[in-house]
């Protein structure tokens, strides 16, 4: 029988949690086999909230509103149905723009299964675009029919209904609705507008995260400089001392992680051979050995063992913005830390290293451990989340240049012509 998953009216941070491990698991290089996603997660949300792996473009944050109200206007009583029939209409328009990076449906077209709308609905909500947070889609559809049903009934004008949205979001372009042409190109207002609603979002009671470090900057005009990864290029200037301390966390728990996951991959290359299973590119016992050492140059070059030999900051660091980490997680991190700050060099060969993964493995996934399970194991093509963490940042630094090229447009003198 064929497996399928169906939504529940549950919060969209459940439902894009799930998107997101969903995603993830298309890619065996990112599966969480030893369960530091909490910790990963913990850190992203803490430098770039409102942002999830699977957003793309900017322009998103507009579309998303633009479709919704447009369909509160004109099809009320089928609010969600039709805005979602008008975001998939929109991927032809966009695609005959030109510019397919980040298309959501690129393959798919209107067949595509997860909707912006879906994808970006937390950041609407963390950014104050969407104004009822405790809503879900389909929730906040029935609640906009039932409101205009009692006002209906009264003989009032559909106006006087509360706006689910913020009032001051820039008008689309006049021709948005014709689903022609459309471009993920932001216009300076909407750049503008966006980067205010980023920073706004910020909690009083906690320190500025660096997407609106970043924002700050591009607003003042300075560059934004690419990077493969956050820490390979200088913090903005407004960086808050404790998030630039965590840029650093992150770094070197990427590199942690990432030897664990070595070892992991190297133990099932090693089970593979002994069950006579032929090897492949991807489970030779030759090429992780290799990569390890590879990873151990890089962890020497950055002083790993002696950031290991002091956890306790990385836990202060990433406990300190109130978020919370399974026990049995960081049971995990400080056992492995422990041993990097020993001998990070033999951990190949280190029979604690290798009992330590065994462990975490068994205890994370039970029946599903590929080191206990010989049908798991023979499913296993391979780098099994051996890809260094990235916290996000490729889908942040797509959005950044948006919102960079954006505040680079001329300011418009009339703005655009309402739909």
């Amino acid at each position: 029988m064929a497996s399928t998953i169906s939504w529940l009216d549950h919060s969209e941070d459940d439902q894009r949690r799930v998107r997101e491990i969903l995603r993830l698991f298309e890619d065996t290089d990112t599966v969480d086999d030893l369960g530091i996603g909490t910790i990963r997660d913990a850190i992203s949300n803490s430098l770039f909230p409102g942002t999830s792996v699977i957003q793309t473009r900017a322009r998103y944050f507009l579309f998303v509103p633009w479709l919704f109200r447009r369909a509160e206007q004109r099809h009320p009583q089928q609010l969600v149905a039709k805005a979602t029939d008008m975001e998939r209409n929109l991927i032809e328009p966009l695609r005959a723009g030109g510019d397919t990076d980040g298309l959501i449906g690129v393959q798919q077209g209107k067949d595509v299964r997860t909707l912006p709308s879906a994808i970006f609905w937390g950041g609407l909500i963390r950014y104050g675009i969407f104004l009822s947070p405790s809503l879900t889609i389909r929730q906040y559809g029935r609640q906009f029919a039932r409101g205009l049903a009692a006002l209906d009934s009264e003989d009032e004008i559909g106006d006087r209904i509360p706006s689910f949205w913020q009032r001051d979001i820039p008008d689309p372009p006049s021709d948005l609705f014709r689903f022609k042409v459309a471009t993920f190109d932001l216009t300076r207002e909407e750049a503008e507008w966006l980067c205010e609603r980023i920073i706004s979002s910020d909690r009083p009671d906690q320190p500025a995260s660096l997407l609106t470090a970043y924002i700050r900057d591009l607003r003042r005009g300075d560059p934004l400089v690419t990077a493969d990864a956050m820490w390979d290029a200088a913090v903005p200037t407004d960086t808050p001392p404790s998030i630039a301390e965590l840029v650093q966390h992150a770094e070197q728990f990427s590199c942690a992680t990432q030897g664990a996951a070595l070892l992991y991959n190297l133990m099932l290359a090693e089970e593979r051979l002994a069950t006579d299973l032929e090897p492949t590119d991807g489970t030779s016992v030759d090429n992780y050995r290799l990569r390890l050492a590879e990873w151990t140059a890089t962890a020497t070059r950055i002083r790993l063992a002696a950031w290991a030999g002091r956890i306790a900051d990385f836990w202060d660091c990433v406990l300190d913005n109130r978020v919370r980490i399974p026990h049995e997680t960081q049971i995990f991190l400080n056992g492995w830390a422990h041993l990097l700050a020993e001998d990070l060099r033999h951990l190949a060969t280190s029979q604690d290293a290798r009992a330590l993964i065994r462990d975490r493995e068994f205890r994370h996934k039970r029946g599903q451990a590929r080191l206990a399970n010989k049908k798991r194991l023979r499913e296993w093509t391979g780098n099994a989340g051996t890809r260094p963490l990235v916290f996000r940042w490729p889908q942040v630094q797509r959005m950044l240049i948006d919102i960079a090229d954006g505040l680079d447009q001329p300011q418009a003198e009339g703005g655009h012509a309402v739909a």
